[in-house]
């Protein structure tokens, strides 16, 4: 186990680093956006519709 980790490593550190395309930020960053929309959506439906369950 402990030579396969190795190996890896050693093949990362080989590896040139290359920058993210404008296309994966955009995505990235719609990706957040969308997950954060969701979580404050969700979170209004739930302290809306079921006050009882936020301790208010």
């Amino acid at each position: 186990m402990q030579l396969e980790e190795n190996k890896i490593a050693e093949e990362m550190e080989k590896m040139e680093y290359e920058p993210l395309l404008p296309i994966e930020l955009k995505l990235i960053r719609w990706s957040l956006g969308i997950g954060i929309a969701s979580l404050v959506l969700l979170y209004w439906v739930s302290a809306t519709f079921f006050p009882a369950s936020h301790g208010v």
